[in-house]
Order: structure tokens, then sequence, then C-alpha cells
């Protein structure tokens, strides 16, 4: 995964979350949003996690988030820019989790190891609230991963996953499911 630094990954967070970056908008959403706060600190944490004196405030207040919204997040994990979490409650993925750029979670997601290996999770996904997914498996590019999906195999790029098990029910991708995620109710 590329270096990034820490100020373009907060802008860029800002950005997937609110469509557009100020910093007026900025600090209404290190107050008011669960979920940029959330990864604020998640970012924060991991950024300063190698400078001895200063990492000691950061992971504090990253802990203390941690409790607060129920969830179980390693810092350490690989997270490129433009992550959105919503609804942060429940959610847990370890540091060996590796997701990409632009990606968006709900709650209750959990991105879990088996036998040594983690999920990738590849650019511009979307994972709906509860799914699971399990081992080393890869999941696509532009992947929509349905509500309380359980997925145990890689996930091709543009697939609509849903069910246990799960069962890829179309190829129209993430772009698609946001246009029309108003006509599935």
């Amino acid at each position: 995964m590329a270096n990034y630094t820490l100020r373009y990954l907060l802008k860029s967070d800002l950005y997937r979350q609110k469509g557009a970056v100020s910093f007026s908008l900025f600090c209404k959403s290190l107050f008011f949003n669960k979920g940029f706060k959330f990864v604020f600190w998640l970012r924060v944490a991991k950024h300063f996690d190698n400078k001895p004196l200063l990492r000691i405030f950061p992971k504090l207040m990253f802990s203390y988030y941690k409790r607060v919204y129920v969830s179980d997040i390693n810092y350490r994990a690989e997270i490129g820019p433009g992550f959105a979490i919503y609804h942060v409650f429940c959610t847990t993925f370890g540091a060996k989790v590796k997701i990409g750029s632009n990606v968006t979670i709900v709650h209750g997601v959990t991105l879990a190891g088996k036998g040594g290996l983690f999920p990738v999770i590849e650019d511009n996904v979307y994972i709906g609230c509860g799914a699971c997914i399990l081992g080393g498996v890869t999941i696509g590019r532009n992947a929509v991963i349905g509500a309380n999906a359980v997925v145990t195999k890689d996930i091709p790029h543009n697939a609509v996953v849903v069910g246990n098990p799960s069962k890829v029910i179309s190829f129209n991708g993430a772009d698609a499911a946001q246009q029309n995620i108003w006509k599935l109710g």
C-alpha cells in the first residue's frame, strides 16, 4: 500500500463522507459525526504508533472510542484513503486486514482471519450491515457485500453478493448499487 500522509488520508476520509473539504466541515465532523471521529482517531493512532511519547494520547483516545462504540477495530490494519465507516457499532477487524481506497463499511461487520489468512478488500467496495468476511478471501473492486452475507470465498470485481452462504446475484457492482439504493425497498 502506498505511503500516504496523515493530512491526505484525513482529507480523503472527510471528502468521502461529506463530499467536500473545509476546516469548518472538519471540525463539525470531528465533533458530531461518529464515523468520521472514529476514523480520525484510528488514523492518528496509526500515524503516531512508532513515536514513543506522542503515541500515548492518540492510542488512549482511540481506545476510548472503541469502548464507546463497542467496536474491536485494530488501528494497525492497512486502510487506504477515502475510508467511510458509518454506525461504527459492533464492527471488528484485526491488524492484518487490508482495505483499499474508497471502501464503505456499515455497522456490525466482521472481517476475520482463519488459519493465519486475513481478508483483502480492494477499492470501491461497499460492505453492508452484519456481513462476515472470513479467512484469506479477496473482495474484488467495486463489489457490494449485502447485509448479513457470510463470505468465505473470493468475490470477483463488480459482484453483488448476498446470503449465507454468499451467492453472487449480479455483476452491477457498487456504482449501480449506489445509484439504485432507494429502489430496493
